[in-house]
């Protein structure tokens, strides 16, 4: 990138004015940064603004890519999604850090940058007792320490629910990565029913499994229930292992839950 590039701050506040103004400019700039809160007060609404982010980045992408071809310019256009996070008290808070690096993965060819606020919040902490690891922070993990790579293209077919604003929105959000340097893959998968779980079956259409697929599951039986020093031991993964047989296998997702998967594929 060029150094005299700069960095810009758009929120989704800003007057149509100025994001068109943003947009015209953006050949200027190195990253299009989007700053976004959100607020719910039930399941549906809950889902409803997190898809609301997705929508978000998919306008993005569209009109940079016609800015770009009607303005000439030379350089890409490259969103950075700005103070994005939760507090992690329960898990009802923290799925949608599960869902915002779903987005960020999808739309892995626009986003370049994603800053996570409140970032000393990744560890819980007792007054009395002391920090430990929540929920939130192993999710963190999963994402940061293993989904390295290329974003891979997932279709998904499922159950879909609706919302005052969306219609057909998937239960099950699911993307994956793909590591040339390992050989291997990660499915990651967030259960967006709130009572039911999903069994689904998984196809690989391209190369091929080589052994058994690793689940991490993610879950907590209360969704509102606050995180707690003395149930740190509970917050821990659980690791099964999952037999995969011609290119298939096949995974049961808890409700409200998120379930990360590894499998290892043949190199080419």
């Amino acid at each position: 990138m060029p150094n005299n590039r700069m960095k810009i701050n758009l929120s989704e506040y800003a007057s149509l004015e100025e994001k068109s103004e943003c947009f015209l400019k953006s050949d200027k700039y190195e990253n299009n940064c989007i700053r976004t809160f959100d607020e719910f007060d039930n399941w549906f609404s809950y889902w409803e603004g997190v898809n609301q982010r997705r929508k978000y980045k998919v306008y993005f992408r569209g009109m940079s890519e016609a800015v770009s071809n009607t303005q000439a310019f030379k350089n890409p256009i490259y969103l950075s999604v700005d103070e994005w996070g939760a507090f992690g008290r329960n898990f009802m808070s923290i799925l949608p850090v599960a869902q915002s690096f779903n987005s960020f993965i999808r739309h892995a060819d626009v986003v370049k940058m994603g800053n996570f606020t409140m970032l000393t919040g990744l560890l819980s902490s007792d007054p009395k007792k002391g920090t430990f690891k929540s929920p939130l922070f192993y999710i963190f993990k999963a994402y940061s320490n293993n989904c390295l790579g290329s974003a891979v293209d997932t279709y998904v077919d499922c159950d879909t629910f609706n919302t005052e604003k969306y219609k057909g929105i998937p239960y099950l959000d699911v993307t994956t990565t793909y590591s040339k340097e390992t050989n291997t893959v990660f499915i990651n998968v967030v259960n967006r029913h709130k009572d039911k779980a999903i069994t689904a079956d998984i196809i690989n259409t391209s190369g091929d499994f080589a052994g058994n697929a690793e689940s991490s599951l993610i879950n907590s039986k209360d969704l509102q229930e606050g995180f707690t020093f003395d149930k740190q031991n509970e917050y821990i993964p659980v690791k099964t292992a999952i037999d995969t047989k011609n290119n298939k296998l096949t995974c049961t997702f808890p409700p409200h839950s998120f379930t990360q998967l590894k499998i290892s594929v043949k190199g080419k």
